[in-house]
């Protein structure tokens, strides 16, 4: 293994980390949103009409805490319940027009960083860091069908 590329990659996804995590709580900040708000706006925007025990599976709380954060989403007009077609007691959660936005927000917030890096790459440089960007981005994909494939036979 090539030492000197292991501790370069190391340092990117530190500063990648260490830049996300922090740009997240600025943003998280300014909306008056708790993290685990914010993750469950992500998580909703991904899987539309999630029930409450996919959230609080996805975020590891419990289905009581979930319930209340749930209630503050929906009164920050965020969030709303929907009746479940399947299950006459239970809520299925969807973001409203502005959960949308507020995702959509914190994306752009997100990722102003990186637009700022990007406009400091001269223009000979675009093609390396583009196919070094593509050749990471298929590697991870390999790995992830090893691993899915071994969790399938249940060598993992």
């Amino acid at each position: 293994m090539n030492e000197t590329l292991l501790q370069s990659l190391y340092d990117l996804t530190d500063l990648i980390a260490r830049k996300s995590i922090t740009e997240r709580f600025h943003f998280i900040q300014e909306c008056g949103l708790s993290h685990s708000q914010m993750m469950s706006l992500f998580f909703l925007q991904c899987n539309q009409l999630a029930s409450m025990k996919d959230l609080a599976d996805h975020l590891g709380v419990s289905s009581p805490a979930v319930s209340q954060m749930v209630e503050k989403l929906v009164r920050a007009d965020l969030v709303k319940r929907i009746d479940n077609p399947n299950d006459r007691r239970g809520k299925l959660l969807e973001l409203t027009k502005n959960g949308n936005a507020m995702v959509s927000q914190a994306k752009i917030a997100h990722h102003q960083w990186i637009q700022a890096i990007t406009e400091t790459i001269q223009p000979e440089e675009v093609p390396l860091v583009e196919k070094s960007i593509q050749i990471l981005l298929s590697k991870q994909s390999l790995l992830q069908t090893i691993i899915n494939k071994s969790y399938r036979k249940g060598d993992i």
